[in-house]
């Protein structure tokens, strides 16, 4: 396989990455300093998803509301996105329709007829992404999602996400389910999956300083995940070392909270990532 080609985006203190391969917003640096953290190793050639960035998974999480569905994360984290016309001053925009992936593994499992655009916008310290879903048949279905954004961190040990406290989520790890107390801490393999109705606004302190604020529209779940050592050791595009470099903080839609699509009709999805410095106030 050949590799991929980027595209790059360079405007006042950012710089964005980019690839057309599950239409992934790869990177994010902001005056020099990753954001949107991507993988030294991940790989670049179009044969698996990209580990780093923004993933898109789509029409379903992990292995589906039945716990058995593949590829895992859907089928459009691995399609190549078509460029669309940008709008209202977006960097990049892409879309993907069923019939794109009408043909590779999981297609089977599609709940519908979909078509896809994702878009991204630049802002003075700040990205924006949204994906809006629009169902062209007569038959309302139900999708999950979730935008899987690898966050860089300057140190894990001193890493916290506020901005969930009193949230109840299923911890994956333990296969428990929970109620958040003050802010989510990484202490070894972290997988929790927060319902949070209301739209809350998770924060990320990065532990050196820097507040990644996450304002999330039409989802109301939001997923903290970071492998730890021992899964971050199998994963041969992280492996040893680098499970310490990022957290996700992920906007989603999933089981009984997955999207209802309309006959004929749209829902919009996404988030905003604003970087700041100071405390989580």
């Amino acid at each position: 396989m050949s590799a991929l080609q980027p595209r790059t985006h360079e405007d006042g203190r950012s710089r964005l990455v980019a690839y057309d391969h599950g239409a992934t917003l790869a990177s994010w640096e902001l005056d020099g300093r990753p954001v949107i953290w991507l993988s030294p190793r991940a790989v670049l050639d179009g044969t698996r998803a990209i580990r780093g960035g923004v993933p898109i998974c789509f029409p379903w999480f992990a292995d589906g509301p039945t716990g058995d569905l593949r590829p895992s994360h859907g089928v459009v984290r691995t399609a190549t996105w078509r460029p669309s016309a940008t709008e209202d001053g977006e960097v990049w925009a892409w879309a993907l329709s069923s019939e794109d992936v009408a043909h590779v593994p999981g297609a089977e499992h599609l709940p519908g007829p979909f078509r896809l655009r994702s878009a991204v916008s630049l802002g003075d310290g700040e990205v924006t992404l949204r994906m809006s879903v629009h169902n062209p048949g007569s038959v309302a279905y139900r999708a999950e999602v979730a935008l899987h954004t690898y966050l860089a961190v300057a140190d894990l040990d001193a890493a916290e996400v506020h901005g969930l406290d009193g949230a109840p989520y299923l911890d994956k790890v333990a296969g428990s389910r929970r109620v958040q107390e003050g802010p989510v801490l990484f202490r070894g393999e972290t997988d929790n999956v927060y319902d949070s109705p209301g739209e809350p606004r998770p924060v990320l302190l990065d532990g050196g300083g820097r507040r990644m604020a996450i304002t999330p529209f039409g989802t109301t779940q939001t997923v903290v995940w970071n492998p730890g050592p021992d899964q971050a050791a199998e994963v041969d595009d992280v492996g040893p070392g680098l499970w310490r470099d990022f957290v996700c903080v992920e906007v989603a839609a999933t089981g009984i909270h997955a999207l209802e699509v309309p006959p004929d009709g749209s829902v919009q999805v996404g988030f905003r990532l604003a970087v700041r410095t100071g405390d989580a106030s």
